[in-house]
């Protein structure tokens, strides 16, 4: 068992499977400041939840990201108010980094619009394109399943939930992949501007997008958005509006592509699971909510302290910034017996784990990426008979500080009685 004083945080293979460092963290130092200062991490159950329910003291409003420092390549947070143009189009604060009465606000309108189309309404859309995917996959009898599959299905989805026009995916998807780059803390200061100036163009076509729904609501989600706002006492700014559409456009595909690839590769190292999933498909749920344990797929959120406050024990002064580690708090064995082991019945009863947030900044489309995975694994399995590695999967991540997604995973399928 290594000591903390053994893990460099920013290390590669660190940053590949922090979990042996997340433990370190637990036992030796559960409020810890990293070596530049940058800001703190808070890794026990315990903590983190007592720290995302006190949000007087723990303020989601940081608009801040990491950039690399790459004279020794650790990550400095870069206000990035400073970045973005002024005028009634700039992003406001919305939804993951506002604070109520502006989030109860945002959330209010954005969960009306998501009820107008109810995730339940949704399954059969989600099958259907589940075994469109599937089926020249499974005629071929081997796949790349990220590209594949994991990365398509929760976009296309995004796409048409919010009303867009499909031929626009491709755009949206690279969008998403540079909003997610600039937050995985590995970017220098020059890359993070450029990247920036790109987002820009993601932010016009939004506003565009916002233009012609309110002149010609039709179908989707950025329409409801449109209607919902002009409907409600406190109606939402265009800045607002455009905010939460970009965070429903990452967010929205990131994190489902995380689990659908993360979930097969569990169930295929995990001894006999694929068989007992085969027998018993109403075990799926269970299996997805384990999986999103393990392999949360962000790993924590930023919170900026509004007033000095202590952490077990410790003091944390006004104007620090912290990192809520999701992805230690849900191995941490004071909260689940044997954390690291993979069981099947740990959620039998409850569903209880950080990996969609907690509290009033509860993912808004769990539900959503949940069913996606669901149907998908449920597809999966009753297309084929056996499905197992292909040769070339070295099962890495996109080097991230912040998500947690295998870059590519290699499977063979045999085919069962198929529906298609």
């Amino acid at each position: 068992m290594k000591s903390l004083a053994e893990f460099d945080p920013f290390d590669p293979e660190v940053i590949e499977n922090p979990y042996a460092f997340f433990a370190a963290l637990r036992r030796e130092a559960p409020l810890y400041e990293l070596p530049n200062k940058a800001y703190y991490l808070i890794s026990r159950h315990e903590d983190v939840k007592r720290a995302v329910m006190d949000i007087e003291t723990f303020s989601s409003n940081l608009v801040a990201i990491l950039m690399a420092d790459q004279s020794h390549v650790s990550p400095q947070l870069l206000n990035v108010a400073g970045m973005t143009a002024g005028g009634p189009d700039a992003p406001a604060d919305a939804l993951a980094v506002a604070d109520p009465p502006a989030h109860t606000r945002q959330r209010r309108v954005s969960n009306r619009a998501f009820s107008m189309r109810n995730v339940a309404s949704m399954e059969e859309d989600i099958r259907n394109l589940v075994n469109q995917l599937l089926d020249p996959l499974l005629a071929r009898g081997s796949c790349e399943w990220v590209k594949d599959f994991a990365i398509p299905l929760p976009m296309t989805m995004i796409v048409r939930l919010l009303g867009l026009p499909m031929e626009d995916l491709p755009k949206l998807k690279k969008w998403s992949d540079l909003a997610i780059g600039v937050l995985s803390g590995l970017r220098s200061a020059e890359e993070v501007v450029a990247d920036g100036l790109e987002m820009t163009k993601m932010v016009e076509y939004i506003a565009m997008q916002l233009d012609l729904a309110k002149q010609n609501p039709s179908e989707g989600v950025i329409s409801d958005l449109v209607r919902a706002s002009e409907s409600d006492s406190e109606s939402l700014s265009n800045g607002e509006l455009i905010s939460i559409v970009a965070q429903l456009i990452t967010a929205g595909n990131e994190t489902t592509t995380s689990l659908i690839g993360s979930a097969v590769m569990r169930m295929l190292q995990t001894r006999g699971m694929q068989e007992v999933l085969r027998e018993h498909p109403e075990r799926i749920p269970a299996f997805i909510e384990e999986t999103l344990r393990l392999e949360t797929p962000i790993k924590g959120h930023f919170r900026l302290v509004k007033k000095d406050t202590e952490v077990v024990g410790r003091p944390l002064p006004s104007g620090s910034r912290v990192m809520l580690l999701w992805a230690s708090a849900n191995r941490d064995d004071g909260e689940y017996p044997a954390a690291d082991q993979f069981d099947l019945d740990r959620f039998s009863k409850t569903n209880l784990h950080f990996s969609f947030g907690y509290g009033i900044h509860h993912c808004l489309g769990a539900a959503l990426g949940r069913a996606e995975t669901r149907i998908a694994l449920e597809a999966l399995l009753a297309r084929t008979k056996h499905i197992e590695f292909g040769p070339e999967n070295d099962f890495r991540h996109v080097p991230s500080l912040l998500v947690r997604s295998l870059r590519k995973l290699e499977l063979h399928t045999e085919r069962g009685h198929d529906h298609s």
